[in-house]
């Protein structure tokens, strides 16, 4: 299969972002790709994803937000939710926040309540993710 290694697994670009950890967890026929900032995701993608052929899947390691937006530019670029996995690092502390009434992007802990920096609705800070914006929803909520 052209997707396939010789053990039968689904060959994976890795996409890493800040440090390469757990070696041993990646498998030969991997693409191991390490970025220093997910923002510069898209374009590592765009050089990459059309290399891959059919059966080829995304793996996104790194913290909570940089997973969440290496697979928000995977599904931008055409990839199936089906072929895009996560691996968290580590949860960190702070989330990305997508305003649900201005769309505007925030950084917050989860189960907060902060001011959106866009049009200063007071947003909760859920646990729905999207994985299109690659964030938390803020929902308006009552100060």
């Amino acid at each position: 299969m052209a997707g396939s290694d010789d053990s039968g697994h689904a060959r994976r670009l890795v996409v890493v972002v800040g440090h390469v950890a757990d070696a041993d967890r990646y498998r030969d026929g991997d693409r191991l790709c390490v970025l220093r900032d997910a923002a510069d995701a898209g374009a590592l993608l765009d050089a990459e994803l059309p290399r891959l052929g059919t059966g080829w899947r995304v793996l996104a390691v790194g913290t909570g937000p940089d997973v969440r937006a290496v697979r928000a530019a995977a599904l931008a670029r055409g990839a199936l939710a089906e072929e895009v996995s996560v691996r968290v690092l580590d949860d960190g502390a702070q989330v990305r926040v997508h305003c649900g009434v201005c769309h505007h992007g925030a950084q917050a802990r989860a189960g907060d309540v902060l001011e959106c920096p866009g049009c200063g609705t007071a947003l909760v800070v859920t646990d729905h993710e999207s994985r299109v914006h690659g964030a938390v929803l803020g929902a308006p909520g009552v100060r």
